[in-house]
């Protein structure tokens, strides 16, 4: 602590305060006689001073105590660039359209088993408040990405647990609930394993993926959960695979076959081989907003529109794969097959466009959906309501 010295007594002499002399009664000099008021008014303006330096260094020390440290310190403010990565470094039988023999299969399990440990260090178990799901850090400082309703508003305190079951603690950054992109960062001091960020633009239908994770939470005796599968539909904004994904998987990586993370866990599909992931360009196109931690995209916390169907995406639109029993969909009689072509007139061209088109609802609003059946068109009305309580770990309509 600080501490600031004043003089002890106001009568001391002090340098460059000049004494004065007087005759006494025998008219001889005495030059300890009274200080003129100039005098004693140096000396009160001196004490004020020091009491006021004093305040000063003890609102200076609080300021220090008690201000927030930034949530992200030297982090840098560009995306990290994607590694380089080429097609032809990697195993024939992994780049073939299909396996033609017993030995290419036994080439993709051994590429497999050789990228996992490389890899999975940096995959963590997430816990935000009571809610459970995954997440992979993309840099030794601890930037971890996740599901945007994973994360579901910006700030909140997160645990991580790592494989080996070491513990670190952190925040909530950035959430993007228009494609379900979250960020988070490991606040503990330390440099963390981590893996690096990839990119779709040489992806291809087919292409062999990794999905990892902690479903249904971490558990010290099972190790990271690996599944192996392609691609299967690829957009600037959806991209779906065949790995088999169950709860609590949302937020964890998917990986290429060079080990980069190319998405991110979202949402779940009734079909266990048609599963949702958050393509990584996602990420790129909104990293300032991510990392600024600002919260967008009309999906936070607060009462959610809710219809409860589900589908995929489909050329004419959004066909619905699932209509949840006693919701406003299946109230108003739509049917799992039905293609939804158009929303309160607005065309729709695929699944998100419908997810959006609901989440701008607010409930208790009608909305007036355009659908195909068999070979007939039709107008529903569909009256929105709030997400139930218990489904608001689900990210779907």
């Amino acid at each position: 602590m600080s501490t600031v010295v004043c003089p002890a007594s106001a009568d001391a002499d002090e340098p460059g305060v000049p004494a004065t002399s007087q005759r006494d009664n025998g008219g001889h000099f005495n030059h300890n006689a009274r200080r003129p008021q100039a005098r004693r008014d140096a000396s009160a303006l001196l004490i004020a001073g020091c009491g006021m330096l004093a305040l000063l260094s003890q609102a200076a020390l609080l300021a220090q105590e008690f201000a927030p440290e930034p949530l992200l310190p030297n982090e840098p403010s560009t995306v990290p660039a994607p590694s380089p990565a080429k097609r032809e470094d990697l195993p024939n039988a992994v780049r073939v359209e299909v396996p033609s023999s017993l030995d290419d299969l036994k080439s993709i399990e051994l590429h497999v088993k050789n990228l996992v440990p490389r890899v999975s260090p940096a995959v963590v178990a997430v816990r935000v408040g009571g809610g459970t799901g995954g997440g992979v850090v993309i840099s030794g400082e601890g930037l971890v990405l996740s599901a945007a309703h994973v994360c579901g508003e910006p700030n909140r305190d997160v645990l991580f647990t790592f494989p080996d079951g070491k513990t670190a603690r952190g925040k909530t950054l950035g959430t993007n609930h228009e494609v379900d992109a979250g960020l988070m960062k490991i606040t503990d001091p330390g440099q963390w394993p981590h893996v690096e960020m990839g990119d779709l633009t040489q992806a291809r239908l087919g292409d062999w993926v990794l999905a990892l994770g902690h479903p249904g939470g971490f558990e010290p005796q099972r190790p990271t959960v690996v599944r192996l599968g392609r691609i299967i539909r690829l957009g600037s904004s959806s991209l779906q695979t065949d790995c088999t994904l169950s709860g609590g998987d949302s937020g964890g990586p998917l990986f290429d076959m060079h080990g980069r993370v190319v998405g991110v866990h979202s949402r779940i599909s009734d079909s266990a081989a048609a599963n949702f992931h958050v393509p990584i360009g996602a990420y790129r196109r909104s990293w300032d907003r991510l990392v600024k931690g600002e919260n967008w995209g009309g999906r936070g916390p607060g009462p959610r529109s809710f219809v409860g169907a589900r589908g995929v995406d489909h050329p004419d639109g959004c066909q619905l794969e699932r209509i949840e029993e006693g919701s406003p969909a299946f109230k108003a009689d739509l049917k799992v097959g039905d293609i939804v072509t158009k929303v309160n007139g607005q065309k729709i061209k695929s699944f998100d466009s419908f997810r959006e088109r609901v989440a701008e609802a607010k409930p208790g609003e009608e909305l007036i959906l355009e659908v195909k059946r068999d070979d007939k068109e039709m107008s529903v009305k569909v009256k929105v309501e709030t997400r139930p309580r218990r489904d608001r770990g689900r990210f779907g309509p």
